[in-house]
């Protein structure tokens, strides 16, 4: 619940700069463990920056359109790896931004975020394609596959970029529906040159549940990913049109 918590604060404004400071200016320091604690950063940064699911599996509809405000919350796995790249005490990294969504024909959707990493000078940007084989409806659930692409801009000493690839399921109920999926991430993390340190990929199978509270336009999502033995809290405050 405290992750929850704080994953709203970043989605309505509020940062938390103590959790959320990640400074990406990477040096080593101890040839003999810097390349595992990098590792290990590489593996916090793609399960916090991922891009995320935040939605059921339901198409948006031709004429539809969903706009929202979102955050996420990672506990990193070793803060000791943090602190000896970078000289910071790090016990979580996070994103919040913004992302859009567009409905298509045949059960297609589009959609891209932009997002900032609080307390540290580095953004992402990303998009996905969706498509909802079983578009859902009073009798049946939704099922999708989706694409995804993300990357990093604005760090000086670090480049990361990520594809995705994920199936979910979701089944509306009255204003609640409940989603999950499972999928894969291959993200590489490019150190650009800093002495001692070589790129890392990281392949990772991901899995998510959400449940998707609905107003009229208005709704609010919460959603839990675990992916490289990482935990993940997302929140997303969304209207669709």
């Amino acid at each position: 619940m405290r992750r929850l918590l704080l994953a709203l604060a970043l989605a309505t404004g509020a940062t938390q700069a103590s959790a959320f400071d990640a400074d990406f200016d990477l040096t080593c320091v101890d040839p003999t463990t810097c390349q595992a604690d990098f590792r290990s950063v590489a593996e916090d940064i793609t399960a916090a920056l991922n891009y995320k699911a935040l939605g059921p599996s339901e198409a948006t509809g031709i004429t539809g359109i969903g706009i929202g405000a979102f955050a996420t919350y990672v506990d990193v796995d070793d803060p000791g790896a943090w602190n000896r790249l970078t000289g910071e005490d790090v016990d979580a990294i996070g994103m919040a931004g913004v992302v859009l969504r567009k409905g298509l024909p045949f059960g297609i959707d589009l959609g891209a975020f932009y997002a900032t990493v609080p307390g540290a000078d580095a953004d992402l940007y990303g998009g996905e394609v969706r498509w909802a084989i079983l578009e859902g409806g009073v009798a049946e659930p939704a099922l999708a596959v989706r694409g995804t692409y993300t990357r990093s801009s604005g760090i000086d000493d670090l480049d990361y970029e990520a594809m995705g690839l994920d199936v979910s399921i979701s089944k509306g109920f009255a204003f609640l529906t409940p989603y999950a999926g499972y999928g894969y991430v291959w993200s590489e993390l490019d150190p650009k040159g800093v002495a001692l340190l070589d790129k890392e990929e990281v392949d990772a199978s991901r899995f998510f549940v959400g449940l998707r509270f609905g107003l009229l336009i208005f709704d609010i999502t919460p959603e839990y990913e675990h992916i490289e033995g990482r935990d993940s809290f997302n929140l997303l405050l969304g209207a669709s049109f």
